[in-house]
């Protein structure tokens, strides 16, 4: 779906070229499907050896730390595996709850920097953690046996990272493609595809979280543009209207200010949903928005043995139908069935998963795709 267009706009002078004219946005999905699929990449590193080791040592650390940002681990889901590591493995999970990447960092760097270690890992998005620490070698590779298990994954967790490991899905991110309110929308008009949107009917009643601004507004403009196309994301521009905050999109549609909103915030979605707000996820013909949602494991970790043997716990069976039930979101686990979410919340197996490419996900390459969603989404209109 790559119109000459769309390649021009993207090799650009001085920037390096990104893909050809040919059909890459098809190939790209179908392989990052088919790594999922198949669990494993062709040169994956072996996993941590000795279980028994990690966990005696776990137990003598007595504590693992946890720095999470929003969407990644409800209250529910830190007390339900707080309880269960601390009567099973005598192990006490210490969560501290911030914002974001951007808040998570400058704690990060500074204890690195200084050497004073508190955080074992951080739960948060993939960009800019990755961006920041990942050069100065403050993360650690996740080698978990349980991750390298076969057979069981809807998404297997090291699929955007295959080879390095040192950030792994925690659970089936999946950012609804539309958010609608369902007074304001009947059920023949809901919209089934992205080029249902560019119908007359929804000029001015769209609204999305900037996707030049980070947020799920740039985490949604990531993982589409190669599949929708410049040339589509212009024509949708002049159709949408912009909110600033991560949840503005989402509150606005609950209130019935706008019909329809553009990759939610996941969180707010599900807590608006179940909550029982005239509300309803819509998935996309060409798939739904895997958000980056997952978990580091930190060079120089205070608590390694603990940390790492949460995170072999974490990907089990156990680990993730304690977590992915009580966060209420889809396992990445095929054996972990999904009666615990409503039907319009839940993964349908081979339903297509649009995620970005990991080279997009780089400091330099994020600036450049922010500058190029303001020019679209700002500029442009």
């Amino acid at each position: 779906m790559v119109s000459p267009s769309t390649a021009a706009d993207l090799d650009q002078p001085g920037k390096r070229r990104r893909f050809r004219e040919s059909p890459i946005g098809a190939f790209f999905f179908c392989f990052l499907i088919g790594l999922a699929a198949s669990g494993e990449a062709a040169t994956a590193p072996r996993p941590w050896e000795s279980l028994n080791e990690i966990e005696a040592g776990a137990r003598k650390e007595g504590k693992v730390v946890i720095y999470t940002s929003g969407g990644h681990a409800s209250p529910q889901a830190q007390r339900a595996i707080g309880e269960h590591f601390m009567e099973k493995y005598k192990v006490a999970v210490e969560w501290t709850g911030l914002g974001g990447g951007t808040d998570i960092v400058p704690r990060l760097l500074a204890e690195q920097r200084t050497q004073q270690y508190v955080a074992d890992i951080a739960m948060t998005g993939f960009g800019t953690v990755n961006a920041a620490l990942k050069p100065r070698g403050y993360l650690a590779p996740i080698l978990a046996p349980s991750t390298f298990e076969k057979d069981v994954w809807r998404l297997h967790p090291a699929s955007a990272v295959p080879q390095d490991r040192d950030w792994l899905f925690l659970f089936m991110p999946l950012t609804p493609s539309f958010f609608i309110n369902t007074r304001m929308v009947a059920t023949p008009d809901e919209p089934k595809s992205y080029r249902d949107l560019l119908h007359p009917r929804w000029q001015g009643k769209i609204v999305i979280q900037n996707p030049a601004a980070p947020g799920t507004g740039s985490g949604w403009f990531y993982a589409t543009y190669r599949l929708l196309g410049l040339d589509y994301l212009r024509a949708l521009a002049k159709q949408i209207v912009l909110v600033t905050g991560v949840n503005d999109s989402v509150d606005q549609v609950a209130r019935g200010v706008y019909p329809l909103a553009i990759s939610p915030s996941n969180s707010r979605a599900r807590q608006l949903v179940l909550e029982g707000a005239p509300v309803k996820f819509i998935h996309s013909k060409e798939g739904s928005h895997v958000a980056t949602q997952g978990v580091h494991l930190l060079a120089n970790s205070p608590h390694p043995n603990a940390a790492k043997w949460l995170l072999h716990w974490i990907y089990t069976k156990e680990g993730q139908t304690i977590y992915a039930t009580n966060h209420q979101v889809p396992s990445l686990r095929k054996d972990v069935p999904q009666d615990y979410l409503r039907p319009d919340m839940r993964y349908v197996e081979g339903q297509p998963l649009l995620m970005p490419a990991v080279e997009d996900l780089t400091a330099e390459r994020t600036q450049e795709l922010r500058l190029l969603a303001k020019q679209i989404f700002e500029e442009g209109k």
